[in-house]
């Protein structure tokens, strides 16, 4: 067993991660909670598009294509795995 000599204090870098973790969260709820609110006024007003001082702010409807994979993976196997490509990468994690 290789022994690991460690001088910086990494748990309390651990625990300032979760402290940001946890403001970033608090953050996010914030943002749409008032996004929420921008998008009932929108909605109310029947309106997608809304000059409000310097910005401009639209709730518009999208519509978009998506390739079903999992159909085509049942359907289609054999064509599904000869285009599979696999990658690597490393994952950082906290538990």
């Amino acid at each position: 067993m290789k022994a690991i000599i460690i001088s910086e204090d990494l748990e309390g870098e651990i625990k300032d991660i979760r402290a940001l973790e946890a403001k970033i969260n608090e953050l996010k709820e914030l943002k749409e909670e008032k996004e929420t609110l921008i998008k009932s006024v929108l909605d109310n007003a029947g309106l997608e598009e809304l000059k409000i001082g310097a910005f401009t702010v639209r709730f518009t409807n999208v519509v978009r294509n998506n390739f079903n994979t999992s159909a085509f993976k049942k359907k289609y196997l054999e064509l599904y795995n000869s285009f599979i490509k696999q990658s690597n990468y490393r994952k950082f994690s906290i538990v």
